[in-house]
């Protein structure tokens, strides 16, 4: 359990010190061009069926994580467990992003602050995938809290609990292997995930894990929202009333749990009809509060996605205590 409270505090500590630094060595980026070199073989080698790209994944996915894990037994060996526990930390790190978000959601408040909107769309479509050009400011806000929701569970809550697992079953290498493989997954989802002419075949597996991936922390996820809306004097029962209320109401089976959530802890409506492309989605709404939303809703929603992060690690310790006592 010690080695495993000094895993996650040195992750924590350096995406804290550090955050998610924009560089082309950044393992994340390497595994993207990896990625790039790995679609054009298997494309190449076994055409562009589901198979194929089912096979291009096993080539991606496993090796680096396999590499991660490989290289905790070394120090392993060579430094004994803390030290292991530590580098394990130091490759959990590298795959968790809640600073990011955060800096993200910074980058939109600061020009809205200035009444600048051309400058807070710009900065709200380096995030999500949706039309911005013509947002107003709470149309802009909704992106915001919305992407910070569905992240939570994407590049931090998931990541937390596939690493924990990892190291329920394999100590410290198996939590650095376990991390890096959903760092792996996501990536590939967001590469080869989409339903178009190119990937609709090619990347159905890797969308297909992805929802599997997410399936168990986007549900552990809602407690911990729940958890924290108290922090900013929210109500557990609605917050978690409204995720429940809300979960189908998204094309992806795990999304809306993240989203509803947030609706439901800052008492807000989110959700709604998005622009596309050009192409309106006509989403339902998730949560019945307030529809005008402001920059200050935004500031909350970076809290509370910090508060939800600290209490979905202790509910993930409180689970590997109880495992631990009963083995």
């Amino acid at each position: 359990m010690n080695d495993l409270l000094l895993l996650l505090g040195v992750a924590f500590a350096l995406d804290l010190l550090i955050g998610d630094p924009h560089s082309p060595l950044h393992p994340v980026a390497l595994f993207g061009n990896y990625a790039a070199k790995v679609e054009a073989f298997a494309r190449r080698r076994f055409g562009s069926t589901v198979r194929a790209g089912f096979l291009g994944w096993c080539l991606a996915t496993l090796p680096p994580a396999l590499f991660a894990a490989g290289s905790i037994l070394l120090v392993r060996r060579g430094f004994g467990p803390h030290a292991a526990a530590v580098a394990a930390g130091v490759w959990l790190y590298m795959t968790i992003a809640l600073r990011s978000l955060v800096q993200h959601a910074e980058a939109i408040r600061k020009p809205l602050a200035a009444n600048d909107l051309t400058g807070a769309r710009r900065a709200l479509s380096m995030i999500v995938s949706r039309d911005t050009a013509t947002l107003d400011e709470s149309e802009i806000v909704r992106g915001g809290v919305e992407s910070i929701a569905e992240n939570l569970i994407d590049a931090v809550t998931s990541a937390l609990f596939w690493a924990v697992a990892g190291y329920l079953a394999g100590g410290a290498a198996g939590a650095a292997g376990a991390a890096v493989l959903l760092r792996a997954v996501n990536t590939l989802d967001a590469s080869w995930g989409y339903k178009n002419e190119r990937y609709l075949a090619f990347g159905r597996a890797a969308a297909r894990i992805d929802d599997a991936a997410h399936f168990i922390p986007a549900r552990l996820t809602v407690p911990a929202i729940a958890l924290a809306a108290l922090l900013l004097r929210g109500s557990f029962g609605r917050t978690f009333l409204t995720a429940l209320r809300h979960r189908h109401d998204h094309p992806s089976p795990n999304s809306c749990y993240g989203m509803a959530g947030f609706a439901g802890a800052l008492r807000i409506r989110l959700g709604g009809p998005t622009v596309y492309d050009g192409v309106l989605e006509p989403y339902p709404y998730w949560g019945d509060g307030r529809a005008e939303l402001t920059p200050g809703d935004l500031c909350r929603a970076e809290l509370l996605a910090v508060a939800a992060t600290l209490f979905f690690t202790l509910i993930l310790l409180a689970i590997t205590e109880v495992l631990w006592i009963q083995s």
